[in-house]
């Protein structure tokens, strides 16, 4: 998929924000497909190519308790709407992948709701687990469900991914979307708790509509298992974020350690599976970096650099790049306004996307270490491929610090002074030469 390889990617969480009510009662959300169509222009102008948007599916609350796999949600308008946002992105070049919620649905969704009103006579009995007849929708959230639900949250019943009638209904929801909305692939949630049978009928069916199709699992952990070629292009890094959390946003490690936990995590794949990691500060189900950072905008721009110059996909979170903070989950996915810009901030973030995107060895280069000792921040790498290699240097501490002499031309920098190769304290150089 040639496009995914130079791709940096906004994510969106729609019903976050165009500011929807969180229990779904049927009524649109004024203007929120005009408003998702001006966020992702927003993303194409400082420098995303690719939009992740999701959940997108008719749900009851959150979006992640589906009720019809067919439709968007109502809060935020109609399939029509959304077939135009597509061709929207698609005009400015973006990509569109949208979420895969297939290891639960919500309590209304039409098989849950059959296996309720008609017990065990229900044609879907065999579509969940563990079923207790008679199955009932506890009110009472203390009450433990006769079935088998997501995380214990008894509005989510967990579906059976290896009944076969499953698996094909699931498998048309992933043709469906890619040939009625030219949707370029899919990001698919809680990986990890299905079967691998069920990804590799799903991965086979969407290919087959769209060959180009990415497929990106949620998968916290090491995820070789789904790696292999015949499940799925590529995961959520999340490990990449674990690591950035402790080096710029806490201090609490120092370079060598930094260095020792990404270099375990980038020997741990292929080249191919490496390149292809989704590597994401914030998503939906985190707090905000720029929380964790304690709103200090130096420690989120030298993450960030390092985000948009290390191997693997970038993934920016709508309104990271605008400031938004929160550690709790009804401030992370907090509706966005215009008026939330630290114009500072935003502008690091597009120069950051553009340095990325205009210079193909920090997409495709090989990477390797220049500077990264013990009881010190300074971190310094390289990345390389056949026509240019690009260094850089991050000072992630109070101190000043001294840098190798570079004989390349600076490409962008904060705080060096080329007399003496130093940094000043959260300073960051960035250097270009032809090989």
């Amino acid at each position: 998929m040639a496009w995914y390889d130079n791709a940096v990617f906004y994510h969106i969480y729609p019903l976050g924000l165009c500011g929807c009510a969180h229990e779904n009662d049927g009524q649109p959300t004024p203007g929120a497909f005009q408003k998702l169509n001006d966020w992702a222009a927003h993303a194409a102008d400082i420098g995303c190519t690719a939009i992740y948007i999701g959940p997108l599916f008719e749900s009851g609350s959150h979006g992640y308790d589906t009720i019809d796999y067919r439709r968007v949600d109502r809060r935020l308008g109609t399939n029509e709407e959304f077939k135009e946002f597509v061709a929207n992105c698609h005009a400015r070049g973006q990509h569109v992948i949208v979420d895969g919620v297939f290891n639960h649905v919500g309590w209304n969704f039409f098989a849950f709701d059959d296996v309720v009103r008609n017990g065990e006579n229900s044609k879907y009995k065999n579509w969940f687990y563990h079923l207790q007849f008679p199955v009932e929708r506890p009110e009472d959230p203390e009450t433990y469900p006769t079935y088998e639900c997501f995380g214990y949250e008894r509005m989510m019943p967990k579906t059976n991914t290896c009944n076969p009638e499953v698996q094909d209904y699931f498998c048309e929801v992933g043709r469906y979307w890619v040939r009625e909305f030219d949707i370029d692939g899919w990001r698919l949630d809680v990986a990890s708790e299905i079967n691998d049978g069920f990804w590799r009928a799903f991965r086979q069916a969407v290919k087959e509509e769209k060959p180009e199709c990415i497929l990106i699992g949620e998968v916290w952990e090491t995820a070789q298992h789904w790696l292999n070629g015949d499940i799925f292009d590529s995961t959520m890094n999340y490990d990449f974020r674990k690591h950035c959390r402790r080096f710029f946003a806490e201090q609490s490690i120092d370079a060598a350690e930094f260095d020792a936990r990404v270099t375990n995590m980038r020997m741990r794949y292929k080249l191919p599976v490496l390149y292809a990691q989704l590597n994401l500060l914030d998503s939906h189900d985190v707090s905000r970096f720029y929380s964790l950072c304690e709103k200090d905008p130096a420690r989120m721009q030298l993450a960030v650099l390092f985000q948009m110059t290390f191997t693997g996909i970038p993934s920016v979170f709508y309104g990271d790049e605008r400031g938004i903070y929160g550690l709790q989950e009804a401030e992370y996915r907090h509706e966005m306004t215009w008026s939330q810009e630290p114009p500072a901030l935003a502008e690091f973030y597009k120069k950051a996307m553009h340095l990325r995107t205009e210079h193909p060895a920090l997409c495709r280069g090989s990477y390797h270490t220049v500077k990264a000792e013990k009881k010190n921040r300074l971190y310094g790498y390289e990345r390389t491929d056949e026509k240019e290699k690009i260094t850089v240097f991050l000072n992630n501490q109070s101190a000043a610090a001294e840098i190798p002499p570079m004989n390349g031309k600076i490409l962008w920098q904060q705080g060096y002074e080329e007399k003496n190769n130093s940094l000043a304290p959260m300073g960051f150089a960035v250097f270009t030469q032809e090989v």
